[in-house]
């Protein structure tokens, strides 16, 4: 999140009441496992089918190991200001788990699974307008989203009922239930939250909502000290394998096409700052978007993290040579999760259309085969026609428009979402 917002560690929303109950969002704790997997088991076939793709069988993806990691993976995105992953919790019970995650540029992605037992009780729509509430009135965000299966229609549903929007069609998104599906981008804007809030809106509508059901007996023992200990042992082992693997040691790139051999996308020298800084000082020059002042310490910082590769902040950024002059940059950026999904974006000063498709066709493919991508996608003004006419060229497709997205340059603006996805 920006420097100055509001920390996400320790966060506590509610209680918000509905007639039935009172719902708490709060950070997860090592003594929700019990109910956690109890819940997870019965409600297998209702999550599952949405859920990301695993080799393990059900029961094995809820262990007491695994939800201490998951404890673990909350409390560290938090500190980084990365995601909000919260426990919804029931007059006092675990009822599911709701997040505000990909936090940046003033955007959230929402996503929630909750008890089926509670279902049409309006206790998942009082989680989502309670965290529409924080990330709107509280996180300063401006723009949440929402990643839905086509074929999940009582979430969409909940979506519309909260005044969300179906922006795009997103091919092949997410791998679920054994394999790449396609999902539906759900957005609202803060501009479109109830002046009396999304919370009191969503109590209004439900006065009338049925008592809950009773909570069943529990005997699923909590992890020991022992499995804790553990976990957190390969928690942090785990840690340090991630941070050395080659995602994030990025070898040095040098991509060429033969049939355009006066272009070369290659990595960043500290040399090509005096004229990265020429060439944005010429942008801001001619363009009306905001673009800050180009710093060299700030190009310096976002030099040397980019070393460490595409799962850096700033992603894998390449500097773009035409006849051996630095003409602009490339990047791959915003990795998902589960290593898979990349947004790009190309620059050249002056705008050359015929090296930036050139530029396109070579990190497209670089994502696929060297970096093991499965989907790039890119945001383009609507406006720009010149830029999606390019993006067509390349083999993308345009899924949808996005209102008020904040793009790679800073400008804040309608975007139209483009993508390719590898075939396998």
């Amino acid at each position: 999140m920006p420097d100055g917002e509001v920390s996400l560690s320790r966060i506590h929303l509610g209680p918000a009441r509905l007639p039935s109950a009172a719902v708490v969002l709060r950070p997860p704790r090592f003594d929700d496992y019990a109910q956690w997997r109890r819940i997870r088991l019965r409600d297998q076939r209702y999550i599952e089918p949405f859920w990301t793709t695993s080799p393990l069988p059900w029961a094995e993806r809820h262990t007491g190991k695994l939800w201490v990691r998951e404890v673990f993976d909350s409390r560290a995105d938090a500190r980084a200001g990365r995601r909000l992953g919260t426990v919804i919790e029931v007059d006092g019970r675990f009822a599911g788990q709701i997040e505000l995650g990909s936090l940046a540029a003033g955007t959230g992605e929402l996503g929630i699974w909750v008890d089926a037992q509670l279902a049409r009780h309006g206790i998942g729509g009082l989680a989502v307008a309670m965290m529409l509430d924080f990330g709107f009135r509280r996180a300063g965000l401006h723009r949440i989203t929402a990643p839905i299966s086509p074929a999940n229609k009582g979430t969409a549903a909940g979506a519309a009922a909260l005044g969300m929007r179906r922006e795009a069609r997103m091919t092949r998104y997410f791998d679920v239930d054994g394999e790449r599906r396609d999902h539906d981008l759900w957005a609202v804007l803060a501009s479109d939250l109830p002046a009396e809030g999304a919370t009191a809106n969503w109590i209004a509508r439900h006065s009338g909502s049925e008592p809950l059901p009773p909570v069943p007996a529990d005997d699923t023992a909590a992890p020991s000290r022992s499995t804790i200990a553990v976990a957190t042992a390969r928690y942090y082992a785990g840690r340090t394998r991630h941070a050395a693997d080659p995602l994030r040691t990025s070898p040095e790139v040098r991509l060429t096409d033969p049939a355009h051999p006066e272009v070369v996308v290659r990595t960043r020298r500290f040399t090509d700052w005096t004229r990265w800084r020429e060439s944005r000082a010429r942008a801001r020059s001619t363009s009306a978007e905001s673009h800050a002042p180009p710093r060299y310490p700030r190009w310096l910082r976002e030099y040397l993290g980019a070393r460490a590769g595409l799962r850096s902040p700033a992603g894998l950024v390449l500097a773009i040579e035409v006849d051996g002059v630095y003409t602009g940059e490339a990047r791959l950026f915003e990795l998902d999760m589960f290593d898979r999904n990349a947004r790009m974006f190309v620059w050249t000063e002056p705008l050359l259309n015929r090296v930036r498709e050139t530029v396109m066709r070579l990190l497209i493919a670089h994502g696929f085969q060297t970096l093991g991508l499965r989907r790039i996608a890119t945001e383009i003004e609507a406006a720009d026609a010149a830029s999606a006419e390019i993006a067509g060229r390349v083999g993308m497709i345009r899924e949808g428009r996005m209102r008020e997205f904040v793009g790679p340059t800073g400008r804040r603006a309608d975007h139209d979402l483009w993508a390719v996805t590898l075939r396998e």
